[in-house]
């Protein structure tokens, strides 16, 4: 199997910023977590293998690269209220987002959190490829179900049957997870 070329790579730019905009909804950082996975994926082409589409691929690394941003961006976010806001709410606001931050480091959450996500891929990756193409172009990356279509060749109804096999599927699966 011949890796992809940074052609290749570059092609889902655009698919993976429709997708870095919906999760992050700030251009910027959107746009650094776009080139973060572009460069990590370039650097790593070798380890992809074709088991999943490339676009599939990157778009994991991408969500890699966002969950960092957050996990960053996440230490800087100013808790006062400004020169209006009462010492009160200023507190409580402290408080909640101490109890956050503790429970996001918490090493079982984490764990846990890593393993459900690593569970739900492993599930994405396992559906038939009619399913997955339709549930990672709509759902993971944003796309219009006429763009689906017209990539996929199928009708607007078969990609909604298409879409709801996969949900259902997947939910079926999860909830193996969930419990």
């Amino acid at each position: 199997f011949q890796s992809p070329s940074p052609a290749d790579l570059a092609a889902h730019r655009g698919a993976m910023l429709r997708f870095a905009r919906r999760r992050i909804r700030d251009e910027d950082l959107a746009e650094d977590a776009v080139q973060d996975a572009l460069l990590a994926a370039l650097s790593n082409r070798a380890s992809f293998q074709g088991q999943s589409a490339l676009r599939t691929w990157l778009i994991g690394i991408l969500n890699h690269k966002i969950q960092d941003t957050f996990r960053r961006e996440g230490r800087y976010v100013s808790l006062g209220g400004g020169a209006d806001s009462d010492d009160d709410s200023d507190r409580e606001l402290e408080r909640l987002a101490w109890e956050q931050d503790d429970d996001y480091h918490d090493p079982l959450r984490q764990v846990a959190r890593n393993r459900l996500g690593e569970a739900l891929h492993s599930e994405i990756e396992a559906l038939p490829r009619t399913l997955k193409d339709v549930f990672v172009m709509q759902v993971l990356e944003g796309a219009d179900t006429a763009e689906v279509c017209r990539e996929l060749e199928i009708t607007e109804a078969n990609c909604w049957v298409r879409l709801h096999r996969a949900r259902k599927r997947l939910s079926e699966r999860m909830s193996a997870h969930l419990t």
